[in-house]
């Protein structure tokens, strides 16, 4: 039976746990990451991060689909790049994977929840919207100008 009490973050995270285990594999792939930051064109590093390796193959984020597109086109110098290494492990291919944080697939499907305004906002939005001469533009503040609270 085990005891359910709270115990020490220094006793949960020791290396033979779950938790430290995840540490040290976080660890291990943040030094890896920086390994392969340091092989990639400058024009991919802040676009593309790496995410596992796993069987051979070096899993990475990428921003955006043109990022990964850009990333596809230097993956034989990559790949030559790390083999080299001593002190990275063995890949074949990479996997590129659009970052999660920037998908924007389902944004057409799902509204998202708009932001609310006060009146007084609102009132301004209306009185700078009459004073323009661009239709678009005085259209767009005038639907901001809807989202009252």
């Amino acid at each position: 039976m085990s005891d359910n009490r709270p115990k020490p973050i220094v006793t949960a995270a020791n290396q033979n746990s779950v938790v430290g285990q995840l540490r040290l594999k976080a660890k291990r792939l943040s030094q890896l990451n920086k390994i392969f930051q340091s092989v990639l064109p400058e024009f991919l590093t802040n676009h593309i991060t790496l995410a596992n390796i796993k069987d051979d193959l070096l899993v990475a984020f990428a921003d955006s689909p043109i990022w990964a597109t850009n990333m596809r086109y230097e993956i034989p110098g990559i790949l030559n790049k790390l083999k080299k290494l001593d002190n990275f492990p063995k890949v074949n291919g990479v996997k590129l994977i659009q970052s999660r944080t920037t998908d924007t697939r389902g944004a057409g499907r799902n509204k998202e929840k708009l932001e609310l305004i006060s009146e007084s906002t609102s009132n301004l939005l209306t009185q700078h919207a009459s004073t323009l001469k661009n239709k678009k533009l005085q259209n767009a503040m005038h639907r901001l100008a809807k989202n009252i609270k």
